[in-house]
């Protein structure tokens, strides 16, 4: 399958910066699906927050025929994606 959204243009509602690094959005669309954070390879991640969100610019009109999410194994957080939306801008 294509992945219209690999190494795109990406944005989040916040970056997470700990002591090792920060977690920026471009994480969540560079074709890893390596989840578990912290480790040889990265995930996008957000400060702990209200409706914190995730976005992708894929730069012209594209059809849409399925979207993949992975979770990222965060042991101290609570993963819990509650929605998603495909909007044209």
């Amino acid at each position: 399958m294509y992945n219209a959204a690999l190494d795109r243009p990406a944005y989040q509602s916040s970056v997470l910066m700990d002591s090792y690094r920060a977690y920026p959005a471009h994480y969540g669309n560079d074709g890893s699906r390596h989840t578990v954070y912290r480790t040889v390879t990265y995930c996008a991640v957000t400060e702990i927050e209200i409706n914190p969100w995730w976005a992708v610019d894929l730069g012209h009109p594209t059809a849409i025929y399925g979207v993949a999410v992975t979770s990222s194994v965060y042991t101290s957080r609570k993963t819990n994606i509650t929605g998603l939306a495909v909007l044209d801008l």
